[in-house]
């Protein structure tokens, strides 16, 4: 069983310790490079750790969704309805975020691996684009995004951070210190 799995199952009470947004930002781009991801899907993550520590829970996720390993996204359609196949929700964040900018009306996730972590990229978004977001699930394998006129629910302030997520935190983010050389 995976430290996500023991994690997810346990609850709800926590071990955690108080973080500063501005440090879990430094430590969750830190831990995003030593994934391996792109500046980029590092920046855009870490740009929602005031979201992410919400709950912890959701920031667990989060960190799960940051293990190797990551693949291009394949992605179809049109300018105005865009699918994303079997996509790691870190790489698809902004391939889905971009589409919106660009002018699309639905974007469709299938296979996404942890679709919770869709409503804080689109919060995240929505304070971005000044637009709102809707989130269908037609079934347990899909994500269909929408533009909306009303706003999603907002998350809660940020939370304690739970020792179990934080330490693999830290241990991707020794990766990308050791890279560096």
């Amino acid at each position: 069983m995976s430290w996500i799995d023991t994690f997810l199952g346990g609850g709800p009470e926590y071990a955690a310790e108080d973080w500063l947004v501005a440090d879990m930002q430094n430590l969750l781009a830190q831990a995003c490079l030593g994934a391996g991801l792109p500046t980029r899907q590092a920046e855009d993550m870490a740009g929602m750790s005031a979201l992410l520590m919400s709950d912890p829970k959701l920031f667990a996720i989060a960190v799960a969704a940051l293990e190797p390993p990551h693949f291009a996204v394949r992605a179809e359609g049109t300018t105005e309805h865009l699918v994303i196949e079997s996509a790691r929700i870190v790489m698809a964040a902004s391939v889905m975020t971009d589409a919106f900018a660009d002018g699309a009306s639905r974007v469709v996730l299938h296979d996404l691996d942890w679709p919770q972590l869709v409503w804080p990229v689109l919060l995240q978004a929505e304070n971005f684009f000044g637009c709102g977001f809707a989130i269908d699930r037609p079934d347990a394998r899909t994500v269909m995004v929408s533009r909306s006129r009303s706003r999603l629910k907002p998350l809660g302030e940020p939370q304690p951070v739970p020792l179990v997520p934080l330490a693999q935190l830290h241990r991707l983010a020794a990766k990308a210190r050791l890279s560096r050389g």
